[in-house]
């Protein structure tokens, strides 16, 4: 989807294995939810793109998934 950007964050020193593809399907589904369409519409209003950012214990479980307007 445009205007959405996928992160994963993990600490420092954890391993860099990249997320499932499972899990990144189901990130996409995330932004495309009818709660998303308000954020993803002020965002692009405003000429931003929505971050979704999902962070991750050091064996990559994840723990907190927040969403944020940056600068496209």
């Amino acid at each position: 989807m445009q205007n959405v950007v996928f992160r994963f964050r993990r600490p420092s020193g954890s391993g860099q294995s990249q997320p499932s593809p499972a899990m990144t399907e189901a990130l996409r589904y995330l932004s495309e939810a009818e709660e998303m369409k308000p954020l993803l519409a002020q965002a692009s209003r405003s000429g931003n793109n929505v971050s979704i950012e999902v962070f991750q214990s050091r064996d990559g479980q994840p723990l907190i998934i927040n969403f944020t307007k940056e600068p496209a």
